[in-house]
């Protein structure tokens, strides 16, 4: 029997073995965990690409992307992490002080991380769609996670959501290790497509608030 090398089988098949291939990858390239900046960029580089069906070698545009972001995305992931530690530490300050005081600025500290944090869920894509400086981007991070509440809410529901079931059903711990990481990332492209749309037709490679 011929085998058609047209066989849509065979191409769910291909596409599943280049995503577990690229989770792989990209859990390797976050070891050094000061690299997780650019190759979280770098993965979503690949993943905006595969949800635009856009498609290609996803390792090899994988190690092209991230030497292009190397230097980019570590420092900001460094200064994300720098405010991610200062919000938590600020919270357990306010939370063990106890005073109306203290808790009304346990509130509004809550408010600030979760803005923060949600603007970390938009800077690596914002960093792989479009060019601009290191601030632009950040800056931009922050205006799209508070101009796009709707899609920043799911976009925090869905890390919560995967941080509980990692918690609630240890054996998820394998799914992501085996694909999670690229699987997710692939999901979430499919709303920073759509968050990012009336933006590229605006410019298909800059864009500056």
């Amino acid at each position: 029997m011929r085998l058609s090398l047209d066989n849509p089988v065979l191409d769910y098949m291909n596409t599943v073995v280049q995503f577990i291939a690229l989770n792989l990858v990209y859990l390797i390239c976050c070891l050094p965990v000061i690299t997780i900046g650019p190759a979280t960029a770098a993965l979503y580089q690949v993943t905006l690409r595969e949800a635009r069906r856009e498609h290609g070698y996803l390792i090899r545009k994988f190690f092209q992307h991230m030497k292009e972001m190397f230097v980019q995305g570590i420092v900001t992931f460094l200064f994300f992490a720098a405010l991610l530690s200062v919000a938590v530490y600020a919270l357990a300050f306010w939370f063990a002080l106890g005073t109306p005081m203290a808790s009304a600025a346990f509130t509004v500290t809550v408010l600030l991380t979760v803005i923060v944090f949600g603007a970390m869920l938009y800077v690596f894509p914002l960093m792989a769609r479009f060019q601009n400086s290191l601030l632009g981007t950040i800056k931009n991070a922050f205006l799209f996670a508070l101009s796009n509440p709707g899609y920043s809410f799911v976009l925090i529901l869905i890390q919560v959501f995967l941080v509980s079931l990692l918690y609630l059903f240890p054996a998820m711990k394998v799914f992501m290790v085996a694909i999670g990481f690229s699987f997710t990332a692939y999901c979430n492209s499919f709303l920073f497509g759509r968050i990012f749309r009336p933006y590229e037709a605006i410019s298909e490679k800059e864009i500056q608030f």
